[in-house]
């Protein structure tokens, strides 16, 4: 008998398990049936590996899933941001740009692909010490944070951009590629500019008023004594002096007089724009006023021989009452001294058909005037020729009124027909309220436009435009306005009330109503706030490029009141409903 602890043989047949031990099929060696063990063997082997390397496979296809869906919203988020971005390789060679970038140069990836950003965007107004200084800085492996410099787009128009540049390491430390980013600055340096440029005209001003104040001192001192003493001359005994030495005294004392009201008119024309000159806008009765201006100058007309009508059919205007009267006594003195002895002078008002305007006209039956001086008439120190009737002046008294006219939102117009006199007429807002006249009809409790309940922002830095505007609103009880001088102010504002309109002045002392039309935009609440621009840049590229920022309107200064009537008689109101959160 064997030794049970002896270990089995496995070419023993007794030795294999019982489901061996089966009789095999008919053509199967037991070598083959052990081939067929070893090839399950290795498929079970095979299948264990496919399995890892599907699950490796799996893996890698979740993880390209995240970065393909990380590529597309850093994809989004290049072609949402407003600065332009470049990517260029190791040569600052352009590879990639966002399509801020081509808003912003006009540049397409195609066209910029393998360029220079310094050869692509440079121009004339491109600082060439700037461009020697970035590459320099980039050459040393250091960044560039914000550099202003002035590039040029594909058409050749310069725009101001702050630069920023970043360095990219490959895995041995060399730099791989650049970022670029350009963040457009140029309505910041615009308003920058128009602010210095306000600043040197404010410092030019006043040292011009300074000057003509100190000359005028200097010059009254010896005025003095040539009027005092020829007054003296002209005083004394009759018998002392003969007759042509005391005609001559009488021009010497004419001269002087003459030469005292150039001095104090130079000094008043040179004020005109100082701030300090003290327009107070107010509602001005010219039923009264021009009653005023006609006793005022009674005297000169009975000694011309010169009858004065008045006839106002106007209602109030929106005025400096002073400075509206000393236009009228300007344009009254001139109507009398150019007129001959026994004709009549008009002095009437009304309200013009199709506008809010007043209109106080002084109409003459003088000499007339040549067609090619009308232009003329309200250039300072220009006297047309007057020795056909002795008339005397400086040529500043019309420059004067057409400036104080024009700092109260209104004109001087002239016609004239030579042999039959001119008229000179005075336009300014009408003050409309509670039983003023309405326009094209007879007298109403109700102005000529209606408007719906309204909450409105105006923001204007000019202390005569927000007054007007205040007046026009004069008449409508039902607008609430709230008023800002600056951006920052509107915008607080804005956000504060949530107005159904907003009036915006485009160059305001701290940026652009562009800037701030565009901050607007991007916040829910305003993104469909009615935005009306209000400019004196009239031109039509700049009109389109406000309205292409989001502006609802654009109205060009002088303002057509009516016209922003009308629009806002189109708006909705939400006020009914109280302020809006």
């Amino acid at each position: 008998m064997s030794d049970p602890r002896a270990l089995p043989n496995p070419n023993d047949p007794a030795w294999r398990p019982a489901q061996l031990r089966r009789p095999l099929p008919s053509g199967v060696s037991d070598t083959m049936a052990d081939d067929a063990q070893r090839l399950l063997d290795e498929l079970h082997l095979r299948h264990d590996a496919f399995e890892q390397q599907g699950q490796v496979i799996r893996q890698l296809q979740a993880a390209l899933q995240r970065a393909q869906a990380t590529n597309q919203e850093l994809a989004l988020v290049a072609d949402r941001v407003t600065d332009a971005i470049l990517i260029c390789d190791a040569q600052r060679c352009i590879s990639w740009v966002n399509p801020a970038f081509t808003r912003l140069t006009g540049f397409t990836l195609t066209e910029c692909h393998g360029q220079l950003p310094e050869e692509l965007l440079s121009g004339p107004h491109t600082d060439a010490a700037t461009i020697t200084r970035v590459n320099q800085a980039l050459a040393q492996g250091q960044s560039i944070e914000r550099l202003e410099v002035c590039q040029h787009r594909k058409d050749g128009e310069p725009f101001w951009v702050a630069r920023t540049v970043q360095l990219v390491h490959g895995p041995e430390g060399q730099v791989s590629r650049y970022i670029e980013v350009l963040t457009d600055i140029s309505a910041q340096r615009r308003a920058d500019n128009e602010h210095g440029k306000r600043l040197e005209a404010e410092v030019a001003l006043a040292t011009k008023v300074e000057f003509l104040s100190r000359m005028s001192h200097s010059m009254r001192s010896p005025l003095n004594a040539i009027l005092g003493f020829t007054q003296l001359l002209d005083m004394s005994d009759a018998l002392q002096l003969p007759e042509p030495q005391r005609r001559q005294i009488g021009h010497i004392h004419t001269a002087g007089q003459q030469l005292l009201s150039l001095l104090d008119q130079a000094l008043e024309y040179a004020k005109l724009d100082d701030k300090p000159l003290g327009i107070r806008p107010q509602r001005v009765d010219l039923t009264m006023l021009l009653r005023e201006v006609r006793a005022a100058l009674e005297d000169d007309a009975l000694a011309a021989q010169i009858t004065v009508v008045v006839d106002c059919q106007s209602p109030p205007v929106w005025a400096d009452p002073q400075h509206t009267r000393a236009i009228l006594l300007n344009l009254m003195s001139n109507a009398i001294k150019f007129s001959p002895h026994g004709s009549t002078i008009w002095l009437t008002a009304k309200a013009a058909p199709d506008e809010r305007i007043g209109i106080v006209e002084v109409r003459d039956q003088g000499f007339g005037i040549e067609q090619g001086d009308l232009p003329r008439l309200f250039q300072p120190f220009t006297r047309l020729d007057s020795s056909a009737h002795g008339a005397t002046g400086n040529g500043l008294g019309l420059a004067v009124s057409q400036r104080l006219a024009e700092l109260m939102h209104g004109r001087i117009d002239v016609s004239s027909t030579l042999g039959h006199g001119s008229v000179f007429a005075l336009r300014l807002p009408l003050a409309e309220g509670p039983g003023a006249l309405r326009v094209g009809g007879g007298r109403s409790n109700e102005p000529a436009v209606m408007l719906p309940p309204l909450r409105v922002v105006h923001i204007e830095d000019n202390a005569l435009n927000r007054s007007l505007v205040e007046a026009m609103f004069a008449a409508y009880p039902q607008v609430r306005l709230y008023s800002a001088e600056t951006a920052a102010e509107g915008l607080a504002s804005i956000e504060a009330t949530h107005p159904d309109v907003a009036l915006v002045d485009i160059n305001l002392p701290d940026g652009s109503g562009l800037d701030l039309c565009r901050r607007l935009r991007t916040q829910a609440d305003f993104k469909n706030l009615p935005l009306i621009a209000l400019s004196a840049d009239a031109l039509p590229d700049h009109i389109a490029k406000a309205l292409q920022t989001g502006f609802s309107h654009y109205l060009v200064k002088p303002l057509q009141i009516n016209r922003l009537l009308t629009i806002l008689s189109a708006l909705p109101s939400t006020q009914a409903a109280g302020p809006k959160r």
